[in-house]
């Protein structure tokens, strides 16, 4: 950590990485309110019989909801009770699933002697964003143009690659970490009004301005203004 001024900060949210038999035909976000909190379910297909289906709780919720002592059984009927009427009936399903919290991870130095980072390694981007696979090869790809253009010179090749790959990664990492801070303030943003709630949520990060909500989504930004 020392040589790759390695930075991690554990963020608060709590997650736990379930599967379901229910299918969901793309990505969607479901918020829940409940008494202990709001929960909020990621979830998508990944195959023609299953899907992912990931629940995120902020800190407190976690707390009140007493999963720090509850069997991994019961945590699933919990689950289960909250997202009832999405699941339509349909079990979720655990592999080794537990509650985490996620690490933003930063690493000045991307390299040391013949070692590099690239991917999670190198830097985590939110799970909210859906990149880590992309950033991944995108690394892959720019580590091996720059040594395709530096040959045998290891100590010029890997500054190559830093130098081309940090530019477009940090805005996609950047990006990642407003989003996540997003999610931490999901309470708050349950009092808002359903426009405002989506609204909020599409321009999160700040990649996306109103002029572009209004080409995604007319409806959405008519009603906003």
């Amino acid at each position: 950590e020392d040589q790759f001024g390695t930075t991690t900060d554990w963020r608060p949210n709590r997650f736990i990485w379930y599967g379901t038999s229910q299918i969901f035909d793309s990505l969607s976000l479901t918020f829940r309110d409940t008494p202990q909190g709001v929960f909020c379910a990621h979830h998508y297909r990944y195959s023609p019989t299953m899907s992912t289906f990931l629940v995120e709780v902020e800190d407190a919720t976690w707390q009140r909801a007493g999963f720090e002592t509850m069997s991994p059984e019961d945590t699933i009927r919990h689950c289960e009770q909250v997202f009832a009427k999405d699941l339509g009936g349909h079990p979720i399903l655990s592999n080794n699933s537990y509650w985490r919290q996620f690490p933003a991870i930063w690493n000045d130095r991307w390299s040391f002697g013949k070692v590099v980072l690239m991917g999670d390694a190198l830097r985590t981007a939110h799970f909210s964003i859906g990149s880590g696979t992309r950033l991944a090869m995108e690394d892959a790809v720019a580590l091996a143009k720059a040594f395709r253009e530096h040959g045998s010179d290891v100590p010029a090749a890997l500054a190559a690659y830093q130098a081309l790959r940090l530019p477009p990664m940090k805005k996609i990492w950047d990006a990642a970490n407003v989003s996540l801070r997003w999610y931490e303030q999901m309470g708050t943003h349950m009092a808002l009004h359903p426009v405002d709630f989506a609204y909020s949520y599409m321009t999160r990060t700040g990649r996306v301005d109103h002029a572009e909500v209004r080409r995604r989504d007319p409806g959405l930004a008519a009603a906003y203004e």
